[in-house]
């Protein structure tokens, strides 16, 4: 966001004092320097608060936090940390872009967060009663008797170093798989997703394969593949089909079960594709280290 301070310090425009970064999170020092090492995490994505932002990106920012506490204690000689998150200006929100402050603790710092509240006089039933959470419908994702694949991939530079991960349900239970390669591209990472998924179900089964790569799921629905096969592996220009080698090896586990591959919107509200496209940098970010 062109006017949000925490923007300019995530692009370089503002300077900071940094202690730790990677694809999802930038954290750096309070320049109030009122406690020792006192940090704020940030989301590179621009977020106002909490209630607007994606789980996935505050799961990633949440950890960084956790990360960056128990390095403190664990080789730094803090005794503890306070993770502290003020959501609207009404709370104390005086940046509006999502953070975390990270606060380490001494013993005897005698520091004081929290002012002592009075007793609000509230009748507890009574407010349980107002403000308990309506039950949700948990609905499986296994859809009856298929097995459901989330898949995504990533790459950070086309080619560069990618990764891909997929994410199985069947009756109720889940799957993680992930990899990553040094030197690839996207659509590579895409492609292997689905292979790994799909080769991981040993019996032929009824599949449903959720990705966000159009490349993948309009290649089977729009009958693409049908169609490279026919010319011989080119493209209606007479190219190469590029990924031949993975679009053979995917037709071949296809032709074992019943898949149906459906199209989901990248980085919306689908839970299980955002916890693909977070495993998938994450082993970005192994073969960065």
């Amino acid at each position: 966001m062109k006017d949000c301070v925490f923007c300019k310090i995530i692009s370089g425009e503002i300077p900071s004092y940094k202690i730790y970064e990677d694809d999802f999170c930038l954290a750096f020092l309070d320049i109030s320097n009122d406690v020792y090492g006192h940090t704020l995490v940030i989301p590179k994505k621009h977020y106002e608060t909490m209630i607007t932002c994606d789980n996935t990106t505050l799961s990633r920012v949440i950890e960084t936090c956790k990360k960056i506490g128990d390095f403190y204690v664990k080789e730094k000689g803090i005794d503890g940390y306070n993770i502290l998150n003020n959501t609207g200006s009404v709370a104390g929100q005086s940046v509006k872009h999502i953070h975390f402050h990270v606060i380490p603790r001494k013993e005897g710092d005698e520091v004081k967060l929290f002012n002592e509240l009075p007793d609000c006089g509230a009748d507890l039933n009574a407010v349980c009663e107002e403000l308990k959470l309506p039950k949700e419908n948990v609905v499986s994702c296994a859809c009856d008797d298929a097995v459901v694949i989330y898949t995504d991939g990533a790459c950070s530079g086309n080619p560069g170093a990618g990764g891909w991960a997929s994410i199985l349900n069947f009756k109720g239970k889940e799957k993680i798989l992930s990899g990553g390669e040094e030197n690839t591209t996207n659509n590579r990472m895409e492609l292997m997703a689905v292979i790994q998924g799909l080769e991981s179900v040993k019996d032929s089964q009824i599949i449903k394969v959720y990705s966000d790569s159009a490349y993948v799921v309009n290649a089977f629905n729009q009958n693409w593949l049908s169609n490279w096969q026919k010319n011989n592996w080119k493209t209606s220009g007479k190219s190469e089909v590029l990924n031949k080698d993975l679009w053979q090896r995917l037709l071949k586990v296809v032709q074992k079960h019943n898949v149906e591959f459906i199209k989901v919107k990248g980085h919306s509200d689908n839970e299980n594709n955002n916890r693909c496209d977070a495993l998938a940098r994450e082993e970005i970010i192994k073969l960065q280290d």
